[in-house]
């Protein structure tokens, strides 16, 4: 997962991407993978202890793309969020948080952080 972060002006511009080397599976294109996923995208203000988050968003296009192969059943892939944007004031930054629910587990959303970007 890489998670960018720019600044124009007072305007900070945010975007994650996520590669993946997925299994290969017999089943081509399985949409019973997940019962759902979801890439949130955040711009926080870089503060002393806990960063408050300014501005969110989910993007569940991302479960498409996990759950799509190619024709062989390579489940190999990536995927970029849209670009998010805020007005933040000086040391802002930008952070991802992929949720994966599997298929039938019953355990729900499972959540994994990743590295945010540099401070801008």
């Amino acid at each position: 997962m890489k998670t960018c972060a720019a600044r124009s002006g007072g305007t900070v511009y945010a975007y994650a991407e996520a590669r993946w080397d997925g299994s290969a599976f017999r089943e081509v294109d399985d949409v019973t993978i997940f019962d759902g996923a979801k890439l949130r995208l955040q711009i926080k203000q870089s503060r002393d202890g806990t960063d408050p988050v300014v501005i969110e968003r989910d993007f569940t296009a991302i479960e498409g793309r996990l759950e799509d192969s190619t024709s062989s059943g390579n489940y190999d892939g990536h995927y970029r969020t849209p670009t998010i944007s805020h007005r933040a004031g000086r040391g802002a930054l930008a952070d991802s948080v992929l949720f994966l629910d599997w298929h039938g587990d019953g355990r729900g959303y499972g959540r994994h952080d990743y590295t945010a970007s540099p401070t801008v």
